[in-house]
């Protein structure tokens, strides 16, 4: 019984010690701090397969999409147990992803809600028959994943529901009083690629936050995607990677205003043109230019068909060395989404032959009534030598070409918007799409409303953020030098992670808690956001290996220093973070990838506070 009681005292003597040396170095706030690594915050807990080998899973069903192919960042992503591919295109979300994933979710969650989004969940299993009304169950083709249930009706997983969502709002909303609703969700969606690729930049399955605005007016529909658009400029703002907005093409989805929002990577597959006077943004299928006809003139046949019908025929002229636009010349035409364009290229001809060349279109114009002529007026205007092009088009039937901008503009051209600048074109990924659609879905499933004593059809908007795909996007922009990940502070999985070496028990806990405990304005830097590899069982090098792959902003490594001196190394991976060469008295070293500093253990809170200080838009991401 004495042994016993002498054992609790001893127990109590070393707690009391404990608290009373974290009172001397972090002051009262830290006396009763806790003694225990949460579970959760423990590497050894977690499944985190790091140093595979990407695997090169192949589809075994005749006629399937080739490849599996990775870019480099899903490759390291892959090592780094953040995703793991189970099929071709197709991937597990390991829990490190996760984490990144309910981040990203929780900012878009909170943006939303802001401006009045509800959240629902819609189902993934849809039928076609919405999808027949609206003319998407042809147009868009292949890409659908669909089969036959049991009872041998078809049945599609949904890759969008802007059908769906507007028969479902239909059938509840029996007046304007109802409006406007925005409503969203959070969900996994599907697409049959021809060739997925990329890891989750160009996936099968992916997680996509889909917003659908309805309001009475064309006003008020606007007004809502000039919100939208703020709410989505404020969403990217806090992820904390640098973006463009760009003018864009509606596509599939339909709408004549159209926002994408892009991150500047290598590995995007769009190109965005940016004007380095006025800074006007836009898609190059969308971007409007001023071409060089040095080169000469293209001239195409243009056909228009829905299945194998010919609806028309048409010619276009571009300068040379520039393709047609498809959304450009659709958007002209005003042809249904079920209707596809065939472009062949009929000749080339030099600068000098230009009018020669457009009165023999225009004189094929007069002689078939099947046959329209599409130019692109800024550049013909320019080697008329005085001739108006609408003079030249007077002819027996009294029709002209129609002038416009036809042609996919390119780096290099004369801006369209100012006339003055260059466009300059940037590899990007797209990360979100903002749609007005006006009533393109309302129209084809006849939903209206009674308002002001008419009954019109309700106006729509669509606003897609790819959850899945800003994950994979934010780490190509971190890994630009392929040196590892360096996740943007707001989604990083861990904020921080310590790396103990050797017998550091107690010094584990104090770094712990004084991570926990760093504040800016009162507000904690980290939460609960601290990671302990605790791996025991594997090699120092292996596990400050980790740290580096795994790309968490922050890294402490409690060494045989901090026995020696109380000295942890402070590794710091934060893009967009420059630092001076000392940070609290403290000495910083660094290359632009990483900065070290070995700082005492009662220095770290002040050090982290400084060199983290100087991050943008700190505070609101510590607030959020």
């Amino acid at each position: 019984m004495v042994i016993r009681v002498l054992y609790c005292a001893r127990i109590c003597l070393r707690a009391q010690s404990r608290n009373t040396y974290a009172h001397q170095l972090y002051g009262p706030s830290l006396k009763h701090h806790s003694t225990q690594i949460p579970e959760g915050s423990k590497l050894s807990r977690m499944l985190l397969p790091t140093k595979k080998a990407a695997r090169d899973v192949r589809h075994t069903n005749a006629g399937a999409a080739e490849g599996g192919a990775q870019s480099a960042t899903a490759d390291v992503l892959t090592k780094a147990g953040y995703i793991f591919q189970s099929s071709v295109g197709i991937y597990t979300l390991m829990p490190m992803a996760q984490r990144v994933v309910s981040k990203i979710t929780r900012i878009v969650d909170e943006e939303m809600e802001r401006v009045g989004g509800q959240k629902l969940e819609m189902p993934t299993l849809l039928t076609p028959e919405h999808w027949i009304k609206t003319g998407r169950w042809e147009s868009t083709g292949p890409e659908l994943f669909s089969f036959k249930d049991r009872k041998d009706a078809t049945m599609i997983l949904g890759p969008t529901h802007e059908e769906e969502i507007t028969a479902t709002v239909k059938d509840m909303v029996r007046g304007y009083r109802q409006l406007p609703l925005r409503l969203y969700q959070t969900t996994r969606k599907f697409r049959d690629e021809a060739r997925p690729r990329s890891g989750l930049l160009r996936a099968r399955e992916f997680i996509m936050k889909d917003l659908y605005s309805f309001d009475t007016t064309k006003e008020q529909a606007i007004a809502t995607f000039e919100t939208m658009k703020d709410a989505y400029r404020r969403c990217f703002d806090r992820i904390g990677v640098p973006y463009v907005v760009a003018e864009a093409d509606s596509g599939n989805i339909g709408g004549s205003l159209s926002k994408e929002f892009h991150f500047i990577s290598r590995a995007g597959e769009d190109t965005v043109l940016k004007c380095n006077s006025c800074g006007y943004v836009a898609n190059e299928e969308r971007a409007t230019s001023t071409a060089c006809i040095n080169g000469g003139v293209d001239v195409y046949d243009v056909t228009a068909k829905e299945g194998d019908r010919v609806l028309h025929r048409y010619k276009v002229a571009v300068p040379a060395g520039h393709e047609v636009s498809v959304p450009k010349i659709k958007q002209a035409l005003a042809i249904g989404v079920r209707a596809r364009l065939e472009i062949t290229l009929s000749d080339t001809h030099s600068v000098d032959r230009a009018p020669e060349i457009l009165q023999k279109m225009i004189t094929e114009l007069d002689s078939a009534n099947d046959i329209t002529c599409y130019v692109d007026s800024r550049n013909w205007e320019r080697i008329m030598a005085g001739q108006s092009v609408e003079t030249l088009g007077d002819g027996a039937n009294n029709k002209g070409p129609v002038l416009g901008d036809w042609h996919v503009a390119k780096s290099g051209d004369v801006c369209g918007k100012c006339g003055d600048g260059s466009l300059e074109g940037q590899r990007a990924i797209e990360v979100g799409h903002i749609f007005y659609l006006g009533d393109k879905y309302s129209r084809a499933m006849d939903f209206k409303v009674l308002f002001n004593g008419t009954r019109d059809y309700v106006q729509m908007g669509c606003y897609g953020i790819g959850i899945s795909r800003i994950l994979q996007a934010a780490a190509e922009c971190s890994n630009v030098d392929g040196r590892g990940l360096r996740w943007p502070l707001a989604i990083a999985p861990y904020l921080a992670t310590i790396v103990p070496l050797g017998d550091s028990d107690r010094a584990t806990l104090d770094v712990h808690a004084a991570l926990v405990h760093t504040s800016i304005d009162g507000a904690c830097i980290f939460k609960d956001n601290v990671a302990v590899d605790d791996r025991s069982y594997l090699s120092a090098g292996f596990r400050l290996y980790d740290a580096q792959l795994l790309g968490i902003p922050v890294t402490v490594v409690v060494g045989r220093r901090f026995a020696a001196t109380g000295e942890v190394e402070v590794q710091l991976r934060v893009p967009m973070l420059d630092l001076p060469q000392e940070i609290a008295g403290v000495a910083v070293e660094g290359d632009g990838y990483e900065h070290k500093a070995y700082v005492h253990l009662d220095k770290l809170s002040v050090f982290l506070v400084q060199a983290l200080g100087r991050y943008p838009d700190l505070g609101r991401m510590v607030g959020s």
